[in-house]
């Protein structure tokens, strides 16, 4: 049976950091998304029964005990993993690993490391709270601010917009303008009476819930809910998606590849049982060139995960190109192979279907790509990049993945 591993075994060699053991896992985890998934008993159809299907799932992942290696292999890993999942269904962007949450588990106090920390082991899961009305790519112009009370607590108020897993979410990390107006990062429990949830209907990129998030005079203790020193929020911000972007890119194109399987499965059977008498050669131009494609920006995927888990100055230059360049190249694999399944593929509920729409989506989601790309464009003008240096297996790296879930 075609599984992820059989886009994956073949790197193998380029990835020296994951030893045999870890190797051993990712085949364990694939095969337990291969599973769970044949046996799911509901469809994204009916999305509050999909939603808790999925935060079921990355329960019982957690459950089972699959998650990164520790130390410095633990980023590539999690790359990996997340090809496996989304090779299922873009949905399971969040099945494995802490997410969100490991913003707090990197840089948050002790007290919330801990605290968080049990929780996303257990497969809970942490929202961000940074957008707002204006959109996200730009923070530093929020306006969610905190206040001081006479006790030394600060209360947040403000709205954040197109938040994504608002309803399943243990907790946020909330980004706001301090009392100092700097813009801060702090963890805030779901469970605050003063946060108020509106949930909007996406088109395309469901599974979680999806909408506003409001917040009045919730509750902060700034010794122990803060994400990053005080006044820090934008390089939080900027450190936990340069770590952030390589795992999602790796998940629409772990989508990507899951759709060139089906088609390529499907064309096979149609020529063994004579329904097609051959397959095209423009097809099969198609199936080369979107494998290669695909194959290629996997392994950038993986070299942005390792500049982001050294702390490389070049990460998050790469992270942002790289999430726009592998999102680009899964939703135009996806769009020139859905035509080779025929009018099947076009069926509101048929997987190649929910694939286009759902990578549709990712186009907009952690930075709309054009502002991506724009971004990049002033950091090489603007900003000399780091020279790449090739990394090698055995180089001590400051790394601050081992502790995650």
């Amino acid at each position: 049976m075609t599984s992820a591993m059989t886009w994956l075994d073949p790197l193998r060699t380029t990835v020296p950091e994951i030893d045999d053991t870890g190797w051993l896992d990712l085949h364990r985890l694939a095969d337990a998304f291969g599973g769970l998934c044949a046996t799911a008993s509901t469809s994204p159809q009916d999305p509050a029964a999909w939603s808790r299907w999925l935060l079921g799932l990355r329960r019982e992942l957690a459950a089972r005990g699959h998650r990164a290696p520790a130390g410095r292999a633990g980023l590539v890993w999690q790359t990996l993993a997340q090809f496996t999942a989304g090779f299922h269904d873009l949905d399971l962007r969040d099945a494995t690993g802490p997410g969100h949450g490991a913003m707090i588990l990197a840089e948050g106090t002790p007290q919330a490391g801990t605290r968080w920390g049990a929780l996303l082991a257990a497969g809970e899961l942490v929202g961000i709270a940074a957008t707002e009305r204006h959109g996200g790519s730009r923070i530093q112009e929020i306006t969610t601010r905190a206040t001081v009370r006479r006790d030394g607590t600060w209360r947040l108020t403000g709205e954040k917009c197109w938040v994504s897993r608002l309803m399943e979410s243990a907790g946020f990390v909330v980004f706001f303008r301090d009392p100092d107006g700097r813009i801060s990062a702090a963890a805030v429990d779901v469970d605050q009476p003063r946060l108020e949830r509106e949930v909007i209907e996406p088109f395309g990129l469901g599974g979680w819930s999806w909408g506003v998030l409001r917040l009045h005079e919730v509750p902060v203790d700034p010794a122990t809910d803060m994400v990053g020193r005080t006044g820090d929020g934008l390089g939080v911000f900027r450190r936990h998606f340069a770590r952030f972007r390589p795992l999602i890119t790796a998940t629409a194109l772990g989508t990507a590849a899951g759709v060139h399987t089906l088609v390529t499965d499907a064309l096979a059977a149609k020529t063994r049982v004579g329904v097609l008498p051959r397959v095209r050669d423009n097809a099969l131009v198609v199936l080369g060139r979107t494998h290669a494609e695909i194959t290629a920006a996997l392994l950038a995927a993986i070299t942005i995960s390792r500049l982001a888990g050294d702390a490389h100055p070049h990460a998050d230059f790469a992270a942002r190109v790289g999430k726009a360049a592998g999102v680009d190249t899964a939703v135009r694999a996806v769009a020139d192979l859905a035509p080779l399944i025929g009018a099947a593929g076009f069926q509101r509920a048929h997987p190649v279907a929910k694939a286009r729409a759902d990578l549709t989506g990712l186009l907009y989601a952690d930075g709309i790509h054009d502002s991506l790309y724009r971004s990049g464009g002033i950091t090489l003008l603007g900003e000399p990049v780091a020279r790449v240096v090739p990394i090698r297996p055995g180089i001590a790296a400051a790394d601050r993945y081992g502790k995650t879930a």
